[in-house]
Parts: C-alpha cells; structure tokens; sequence
C-alpha cells in the first residue's frame, strides 16, 4: 500500500467517523434545543470564527510546504500564534458587550468569553497538527480531531440535557480545544512552543499573507449569510438556516471531507518529487464527480425522511430548501480541490485570488437574498455555486493543463454512472412513491437499488473509480489491473 493510499485511507476514516459524531451531535441538539437556541449559538460561533480567522494569517500550515523544517521555525510558529490569538481575544472581548446589544441577546457576552478561552488553548495545537500533516500521519490527526470532537459532543449533549441551552456549544468548544492541545502535545511534544521566538518570523508572514487571506474570506463566507439573517429575520431563522447548511453538508463530508484534508500536503509532496500533477488532478475530479453526484441526487429524492432521522419532525420546512441547494451544489465538485492545488504549487497569490473572487461574489449573491427570507437563499445557490466553480476551473487550468474536450470525458462518464444510480431509484419513486414521503423499508429499497445501478454503472464505463474497489479487497496491485488513487498518483508522476 503507498504512502498516499495510507495517507487517504487514514483521512477517510478520520472523515467518516468525525460525520458520524456531528450527526450525532446534530441529532440530540436539534432535539434538546430550539431553533432560537440554535440560532444564538450560530451567531456566537459566526462572529468568533471571523475574528480568530485572523489567526490565518501567521497559519501553521508553512511547516508543510517547507523543504526541511527547523527546530526554530516551529517554535517562532507557536509563539506567533499565541500572542495573535491573545490579542484577538482582548478585541474581542472588549467588544462582546456591544455586539450583544446589537442582536439583542446579552447572553453572548458569556458565550463569546468561553470561546476566546477555547481558542487560546486550541492555538497550542497548531504546529504539532501541521507537522502531522506535512509527514502524512493522518492516524496522528484522526486521533486528535476525532477525540475532540468525542469530547466536544458528550459535553454538549449532557450540558444541554441539563438545560444549559445555547451555552452547550460554548462549553463544548471549550472541552474540545482541551484535549486537542493535550494530544497534540503528546504526539508531537518537541513542537509545543516552550521558548519565545520571533527569528522566523518573515517566513510566516510572507506564507501566510495570502493564506491568511484567503482563510479569511472561508470564514466570512461561512458565517456572514447567517450574521446578516440574525439582522433582518429572527433567531429562529438562523437555526433553520445553519440546519439546512447541516443536512446539505453530509454529501461534502462524507465524500470530499477526506479528499480537502489530504489534498495540500499529498499534492505538495508530489510538486516535489516532480511528478504530473495534472494527470493527478483530472484523475482525482473523476473519482469525485462519480460518488459526490449520486450522493446528492440522493438526497434530493430522500430529503423528507433525511431531515426526519437527523433533525426531527419540527424541522420539516427546511425539506424543500435541502432539496433546492442539493441541486445546486452538483457545481460543487472542483472547488474543493482547486485551492490545495495551487497552494502545493506555491502559487499562494493565485489561491488567495480565486477564493476572494469566488467567495466575495457568493457572499453578495446570498446576502442580497436573506432579506426575503430562507427561500430565497436556497435558490440563490443555484448562482453563486456556478460562480465558484467557473473561477476553480480557470485558475485551475492555470497550474496543470488539460483540454475542455478531455475534462467533459471525465465528468461525462460519471454523469453517465449518475444516470444509472438514478434510474432504478427514480422509477421506484415515480410508481410507489410520487409524493417522496418514503418509510424505513422503502428508503432501504431506494438505497439498495442505487448501489445497483452505480456498481452496474461503474462496471458498463470502466470507471477509474473501479480501481479503488478492486484496491479495496486486494493487497497487492498487478501490472494490468485498474490502478487505485495512490498508485495512479504514482503512475502519473512518472508518465
């Protein structure tokens, strides 16, 4: 098995087992609090990730491009890092009072100051993580995040099963950022930032200028739509819309989660050693394309039943606008991989560009449609995704070269294998089920005949994706046989 099958293998589980516990979390919270409820803590996460986002810019992640790192440039990282994240802390706090007054909730306050602590001590963490990263040891990071994220759901759930409401969130935070510096420590001690140093300083900035950026622009494009919301409609709203985002996001982390948390250091590996980084990019949008599609066209149909198990029956008005952004987000699947691209190119100008570019039109899109409510933010999806996946595609075609005529060969094909999924599916749905409302039994039916028609799809246009199942169930690869991700990452550097 090569280095970046294990590496893969390793990120998928840290992937599918972190879903696993946000759903979890998800369901219980969404049970033990109400949609106001929800909404406060969204506000308070909102404006906590815009502020320490700044953290971005003197980010950790430098060690993993680096060709070799230093003793020293890890502990200036540390240090960097801790006295950014107090000085935020201190802005923070400072205005906490007059942000509760302006979404007329004096709770905040107390939440936002369990949230500086929180981030502070999850700070600690950062070079060990980014040292994880840059070596591969996804087992190393899985543990930690996955343990946090165990940390963060039974302190959540228990907090707010004793009626602690909306705070839940904070004191979970608070937990997990505990035993993530804690563990991150133990696998990697020697890049705890004991001694204070500033020597490398110009190292980071000039990584992290556009880095930091471009982390911004994520965080504000995350938590700006519902800020806005919080604004003009009330709190209720907000949790419905950071709920909606929850279920619409299962697809993305259950599918791409693993490939965004590999792509930056496994393609920065490659540039190194030299390798066709754009067979590797073409053969990575296939294997996406092939699952994520399916996936979403299955939550279209099965979106009733979908919110019934994850958020219950007082959640229900969010199906239709689950099945809105479901559609739209099938211009979803280059996005992912485009900014990791550039980034292992060390073109960091290009990335912070094209994420500003595409995310600042998004955010204005979406934005300009909260006013008229919920509805139409789910429709203008259908705008802004398309808008991102234009941008990713040309500064893609910046870095690595291909023609148009072979990226529609590869997204073709697993349209062709989305068709298949869907036939058997959509023809249960239309004579047994015309109006979606699916039972237990009959969301089994629809899910095993997808699974057919996908296997029987695969198999009719030889995907590459087919490969990775037989890789799946053998250890060993022989010369003639479909090769899996790791080895045609491999294949592709030396041809």
């Amino acid at each position: 098995m090569s280095r970046v099958r294990r590496a893969f293998v390793m990120a998928s589980l840290e992937q599918y087992v972190a879903l696993l516990v946000n759903l979890g979390l998800v369901v219980a919270l969404s049970r033990l609090l109400s949609p106001s409820q929800i909404g406060i803590a969204v506000i308070g996460l909102g404006i906590c990730a815009i502020t320490f986002a700044l953290r971005e810019f003197f980010t950790a992640e430098f060690l993993i491009q680096r060709p070799t790192v230093r003793r020293i440039e890890v502990q200036t990282s540390g240090t960097i890092l801790i006295c950014v994240t107090s000085l935020l802390g201190l802005c923070l706090l400072m205005a906490a009072p007059a942000l509760s007054r302006a979404y007329g909730t004096p709770e905040l306050v107390t939440f936002i100051r369990v949230m500086i602590v929180a981030a502070l001590i999850e700070t600690l963490s950062f070079p060990a993580v980014a040292l994880l990263r840059r070596d591969l040891n996804f087992g190393g990071t899985a543990m930690i995040r996955i343990a946090a994220l165990l940390a963060m759901a039974l302190v959540a759930v228990v907090l707010a099963a004793k009626g602690f409401g909306f705070m839940s969130y904070a004191w979970g935070n608070l937990a997990a950022a505990c035993v993530t510096a804690a563990m991150a420590t133990i696998l990697r001690p020697a890049a705890f930032p004991r001694r204070p140093t500033l020597a490398s300083w110009r190292v980071i900035v000039d990584f992290g200028r556009f880095r930091g950026a471009s982390g911004m622009v994520d965080r504000i494009y995350d938590a700006i739509p519902q800020l806005v919301l919080g604004r003009f409609m009330p709190m209720a709203d907000v949790g419905l819309y950071n709920r909606l985002n929850a279920v619409c996001s299962i697809p993305d982390r259950l599918l791409l989660g693993s490939v965004f948390a590999i792509a930056f250091p496994a393609l920065s590996l490659h540039v190194r050693l030299g390798h066709d980084v754009g067979r590797i990019y073409m053969h990575v949008i296939g294997l996406i394309t092939v699952v994520y599609w399916p996936a979403l066209f299955l939550m279209v149909l099965l979106a009733e039943p979908l919110v019934l198990a994850v958020l219950g029956s007082a959640w229900l008005q969010v199906v239709p606008l689950v099945r809105i952004v479901g559609v739209a987000s099938l211009f979803f699947f280059p996005v992912i991989l485009t900014h990791p691209l550039l980034m292992a190119n060390g073109r960091n100008k290009s990335a912070f560009t094209q994420n500003l570019m595409s995310k600042l039109i998004a955010a204005v899109v979406i934005c300009s449609a909260s006013p008229f409510g919920l509805k139409a933010m789910a429709y203008s999806q259908f705008v802004a995704i398309p808008l991102e996946m234009v941008l990713a595609l040309w500064f893609a075609r910046s870095v690595v070269q291909f023609a148009w005529r072979d990226f529609a060969a590869v997204v073709g094909r697993s349209a062709l294998v989305t068709v298949a999924t869907l036939s058997g599916p959509i023809g249960f749905a239309l004579w047994h089920r015309p109006d979606l409302v699916f039972n237990a039994g009959e969301v089994a039916i629809v899910l095993l005949l997808a699974a057919g028609g996908w296997l029987a799809g695969v198999r009719a246009m030889a995907h590459p994706v087919l490969g990775e199942i037989v890789a799946a169930w053998q250890s060993r690869r022989t010369a003639n046989e479909e090769q899996p991700l790791g080895a045609a990452v491999e294949d592709a550097g030396r041809g």
